[in-house]
């Protein structure tokens, strides 16, 4: 079984680039307005002023602008420009596949709603895991699909039947762009098969699962 999306990322990509203006309009709609509480799990990670933190796949920004209220210092990286163009902070644009930086120098890394949107999970996870530091952490909140096949149906019926209206209300014209929540959905490994993976090569701390397991959450350390 393919480890993230593989071929199809390109295709999403192109979408994604499109979204900017309707991204989080979008996205509080389709995941019922709890998207804002699940990113503020980043909050209670202890992050501290003087702590250096890596916002993989950060899109517009939103959890950045969460931890620079506390004076927390990020680096937003992205592969989108157009995202990237409408983000206030520091911002660079690449694949989380590919960090350009050098050596061990993040105290946390964070992906929030990102990791799901890889090509290679075990590229993404080997390749930042080389720049945060020994004793470092590692924080994930994404799209998930729960073992539970009763569960994964329940799910794909939201996502086929639910999200177009939803997307529709509150994006009116652009609603289709969201059908690659969809597309992400039914490429994505089970959640305990992204566990194993985090597993082989971070300490894991906590890994939870939300919304019937359509979003998981997952922190660990670099040890």
């Amino acid at each position: 079984m393919s480890s993230g999306l593989g071929s199809l990322w390109s295709s999403l990509n192109r979408i994604y680039d499109q979204a900017p203006s309707i991204y989080e309009k979008g996205s509080l709609a389709v995941s019922l307005f709890m998207i804002k509480k699940w990113r503020m799990e980043v909050l209670r990670l202890g992050i501290k002023p003087g702590d250096l933190v890596l916002d993989a796949g950060s899109g517009r920004g939103a959890v950045s602008e969460l931890l620079a209220r506390g004076r927390i210092k990020t680096i937003m990286l992205d592969a989108s420009h157009n995202m990237l163009s409408v983000a206030d902070g520091d911002r660079v644009q690449a694949v989380f596949e590919k960090p350009p930086f050098k050596g061990k120098v993040f105290d946390y890394i964070v992906m929030s709603f990102s990791l799901h949107a890889s090509a290679n999970y075990d590229d993404v996870i080997k390749n930042l895991k080389a720049i945060l530091k020994d004793g470092g952490t590692f924080f994930i909140i994404s799209i998930g699909k729960p073992r539970s096949s009763v569960k994964r149906e329940l799910i794909r019926v939201y996502l086929r039947v639910a999200v177009p209206v939803l997307a529709l209300l509150a994006t009116r014209s652009n609603f289709r762009l969201f059908d690659g929540i969809r597309l992400i959905y039914e490429e994505s490994l089970t959640n305990d098969q992204i566990e194993a993976i985090l597993e082989r090569n971070l300490k894991t701390l906590g890994f939870k699962e939300m919304a019937f397991g359509a979003v998981y959450e997952y922190i660990g350390k670099n040890i």
